[in-house]
């Protein structure tokens, strides 16, 4: 087993350094390297499930190990942990339901996403094995398998190739800046998980050498994670936690304690009364139950509130918020990962976005735009048919039919355009024999702002008069050095000489195609002589036949997207692997580049960003909105840069390449149905399965109405239990009566804070743009305008209910407060302050707008919710009152003043709105941000 071991790890490290003389020297080629992992090539391990799990035992699964979500006891453990011992079974009863319902619903979430992730990723692949053809999912690939490759198959596994036809795989390797096409075969026959086939006359077998966690992306990221310290994003959940220990530690507690050492010397004096009017205490003799007691009361509503009332029912609002609000997002065709469920309130509060431009920002569909025979532009097929000789256009023809495969969106363009425009017809290969290939790429020069210069060869025989031909095709600055005549449609297509006043002339037509986003491609041809032997094409004095200008167009609705997010205060980037000319085009058509962004440093390269000092780039990383000829490197150490100046960073990529800024990313965002790679969804928090930077602007719609809902609640949920708080301890060292029991208190959050928490996470976003500060990380939870919302609502109501107190007699009419009148007032007290929540829901709708009914009836399940808690309490008034000896049932007119106390909560709300906050954190307002 160790020898196997030692031998395996050889054949990784050899397959991904792609070593080809110490696989063929040291490891015996491709047959010794099958022999080593106990497979055959030609028909792959046994088809017996003893061999395979004995393969998956030795070299492992093809499955990426993603970080265990918390269990559901486990989840369970800190609250219980933190569970107060309360006086009774019933209200011990339900506090428990109340925190089991807060963390149950919150470990529940990742279910559904499971569900969802696993119908996108969870595809199949065809294998080998005992000789037979068999659809298997890719998470059962083992080490040995034989894969069939076809177009659009994307490699599963690393491993070696064994045989096949034209293969060609769109590689995206870490080491490779771009997507780059490589040929696959005995010279080159090393295959990498996510790279994809893209010629659809190609295809082949591979042989699997190493899977999941072992695979080299799967290394790359291990590195990634090892290396990486930067500071974790407070989550909403852990804000939450840490809000709810500071108001019961520097509020709570204390006034429960003042509370109790105010109530007992009333209680020992025989100054506190029973819900009867009794004296609980004369003369030293307890005259009343103690349990049932005032002392007891205060203790156990006091203490329910700090304790249990206020954290668990605040955790109970935000996960049913997160959760309903990342149902609806799913339903809008976005979908959260199941590892990341708090990446939804996350996208709320990010400042920057980077992302890629190919198949995010634009539609990855090529368009020819352009073309010029000479210096003349004949695009359509009209002018190009009146234009153009009979020999020019043959001589296109074979060119662009004999050296253009549609295994790139560009040269799927070329052919469509020319099928279309220049009639190219299937029987141009038939007329014609290929002799031989060639593919260059030859690197850019450092100090151009230009990518690989890419161009491609063939060398072919007419069968009608046996000359040879050789045509080039590739950019137009590498195709143009080649060339040294021209021709001129002007005078029937003669040729003339490619002068310096015409090279000029051209470099200028390709220098306007590229500042308008378009790629520009050249046709060259020369006629030569025939040579035996495997020498070079031909290279040099060739004859220009024509270039196009083939754009990538910018997806719908972009520029009111990249708006949106702007509007949010969020910062977009593109990155981009064209030119700075091409760049810059594209990124105003997206309008992620406005004229006033012209500025030195708006735009740069990515070698230019990696020359910096690490303080240049912390001083001009805000500025930067478009990095042209970057690589995945450089958006990683984008992302790095921007943490480190405390930004919350969203990356929205397609590719493998994408892997490692995805992770280092506080929100990875990926695509799902066209152009995203396994790879990329697998450790993405957020997949948009429309493909589209219009979704991800949605996304950030939807999580910014998530966050704000989740302060909407909060805000509620805080004045709610600090005004029960604080009634109840006016009302026991003031009067020595408990006005709100344990079981008020529980009833209240029980109800109205569940319903209410529903109510506000059904909040739908609105179509108007939304404005305002992206949170960043170190925003505190509750902002100024909820404290100054809150503590007005927190004041009204304890005025409220400390004047139907005092003020019983006048109102309820009756000159002594018998045991009947006490139950009464209670009543009248306990209804106005729950209708003062009820109506409160409406004021927490809008933190910051007087109007708070705009939109009600598009959010008609809110209405449905206040509809449902004013009922409950209406019933359970009416039906259950006799079993009750604390309430009495309502006269309609007692009725009619709690409604209207509740009422007046609007106009309070309305005119509180117009006071004024400081922009700067109130962050030490007892305790209360965190």
């Amino acid at each position: 087993m160790d020898s196997m071991s030692t031998t395996h790890r050889k054949i990784m490290k050899v397959v991904k350094e792609k070593n080809l003389e110490q696989l063929n020297d040291e490891l015996g080629g491709i047959e010794g390297v099958a022999t080593a992992l106990g497979t055959h090539t030609r028909t792959g391990i046994p088809d017996d499930e003893k061999k395979i799990d004995q393969q998956r035992k030795k070299f492992g699964s093809n499955t990426y190990k993603m970080p265990r979500p918390k269990g559901f006891f486990r989840t369970l453990w800190r609250p219980l942990q933190e569970f107060a011992i309360l006086i009774d079974f019933v209200n011990m009863l339900a506090a428990f339901i109340l925190f089991v319902a807060a963390y149950g619903t919150g470990s529940c979430m990742p279910s559904s996403a499971h569900k969802s992730r696993a119908n996108i990723s969870e595809d199949e692949i065809k294998v080998l094995r005992g000789g037979q053809s068999n659809n298997v999912s890719k998470s059962e690939i083992v080490v040995g398998d034989v894969v069939c490759l076809k177009f659009g198959d994307e490699v599963p596994a690393d491993g070696l190739f064994l045989r096949g036809n034209n293969l060609q795989l769109e590689e995206r390797d870490s080491e490779i800046s771009g997507r780059a096409v490589q040929v696959v075969n005995a010279e080159n026959p090393f295959l990498f998980s996510g790279s994809q086939v893209v010629n659809p006359d190609g295809g082949g077998q591979m042989m699997v050498t190493s899977v999941g966690m072992k695979a080299k992306w799967c290394e790359m990221m291990g590195q990634h994670s090892c290396g990486s310290s930067d500071e974790e994003i407070v989550k909403v959940e852990d804000q939450v936690y840490v809000l709810t220990c500071s108001i019961r530690k520097k509020v709570g507690l204390p006034i429960a304690l003042l509370g109790v050492i105010a109530l007992l010397p009333r209680y020992f004096t025989g100054n506190t009364k029973s819900y009867e009017g009794n004296q609980e205490f004369v003369d030293g003799d307890i005259r009343v139950n103690f349990w049932d007691s005032s002392l007891l009361k205060f203790i156990g509503a006091a203490f329910t509130t700090v304790f249990t009332v206020i954290p668990e029912s605040l955790r109970l609002g935000v996960a049913l918020t997160t959760f309903y609000s990342k149902k609806r997002m799913m339903a809008d065709m976005e979908m959260v990962s199941d590892t990341s469920v708090s990446c939804c309130e996350t996208m709320g509060s990010v400042t920057t976005i980077c992302t890629s431009k190919t198949g995010i920002l634009t539609m990855n569909q090529m368009e020819v735009k352009k073309f010029y025979l000479g210096e003349h532009c004949v695009l359509e097929s009209e002018a190009y048919s009146t234009n153009a000789p009979t020999h020019v256009k043959n001589l296109l023809k074979e060119g662009i039919a004999l050296n253009t495969s549609p295994s790139t969106p560009t040269d799927k363009a070329i052919l469509l355009w020319a099928v279309r425009v220049l009639d190219i017809d299937m029987e141009v290969e038939s007329r014609c024999t290929v002799l031989r290939r060639d593919h260059r790429d030859d690197e850019a020069p450092l100090n151009l702002n230009s990518q690989k210069k890419k161009r491609s060869g063939v060398l072919m025989k007419r069968e009608v008069d046996n000359t040879v031909h050789v045509h080039w095709k590739g950019e137009a600055e590498a195709i143009l050095k080649m060339c040294s005549s021209c021709y001129d449609i002007s005078i029937s297509g003669n040729l003339i000489d490619l002068d310096d006043g015409r090279k000029v002339t051209f470099r200028r037509i390709v220098q306007h195609m590229t500042e308008r986003s378009l790629q520009c491609i050249a046709f060259a041809h020369n006629q030569v002589e025939l040579v035996d032997g495997p020498d070079p094409l031909k290279e040099n004095g060739l004859v220009l036949l024509g270039l196009v200008g083939i754009k990538d167009p910018c997806r719908p609705k972009m520029k009111e997207a990249v708006k949106d997010c702007q509007n949010a205060g969020v910062d977009v980037k593109m990155f981009t692997s064209d030119n700075i000319s091409s760049a810059k085009h594209i990124a105003r058509e997206c309008g992620i580049l406005l004229d006033i962004d012209d500025q030195e440093g708006a735009v740069i390269t990515g070698e230019a960003f990696r020359r910096y000092s690490e303080n240049e780039r912390m001083e001009k990383v805000d500025q930067i909105r478009v990095m042209a000829n970057s690589s995945q490197d450089d958006k990683l150490l984008m992302v790095k840069t921007l943490k480190k100046k405390d930004a919350i960073v969203a990356v929205s990529g397609n590719s493998t390449k994408d892997v490692l800024a995805l992770l280092e990313a506080d929100v990875g965002i990926s695509m799902g149905i066209k152009s995203g790679t396994d790879v990329a969804k697998k450790v993405s928090d957020i997949v948009i399965l429309d493909d589209g930077f219009a979704s991800v602007a949605r996304v950030l719609k939807s999580s910014i109405c998530i966050y704000n809902n989740m302060q909407k609640f909060i805000q509620f949920e805080l004045t709610l239990n600090l005004a029960a708080l604080a009634i109840i301890f006016i009302s026991a060292a003031c009067a020595g009566e408990i006005l709100l029991t344990s079981g008020d208190v529980l009833w209240l959050n029980l109800i109205v804070n569940t319903l209410a928490s529903l109510a506000l996470a059904m909040e739908r976003p609105t179509e108007e743009p939304i404005k305002r500060q992206p949170v960043g990380r170190k925003e505190p939870l509750i902002s100024n305008i909820m404290l100054r919302n809150l503590l007005a609502q927190v004041l009204y109501q304890i005025v409220v209910v400390f004047t139907l107190m005092f003020k019983a007699k006048s109102i309820l009419g009756v000159e002594t407060m018998t045991a009947n009148s006490i139950r009464k007032r209670n009543t009248l007290i306990f209804h106005a302050f729950l209708l003062c929540q009820v109506f409160n829901e409406f004021n927490a709708r809008n933190l910051e707008k007087k109007n708070v009914f705009k939109g009600l009836l598009r959010d008609r399940l809110f209405l449905v919710f206040i509809a449902i808690t004013i009922s409950v309490e209406v019933m359970f008034v009416e039906l259950f009152v006799n079993q009750n000896d604390y309430f009495e049932r309502l006269e309609l007119w007692q009725w009619g003043i709690c409604f209207g106390i509740g009422f007046v909560s609007w106009p309070i709300g309305c005119v509180v709105k117009c006071i004024p906050v400081p922009e700067k954190p109130v962050r030490c307002y007892l305790g209360l941000v965190n």
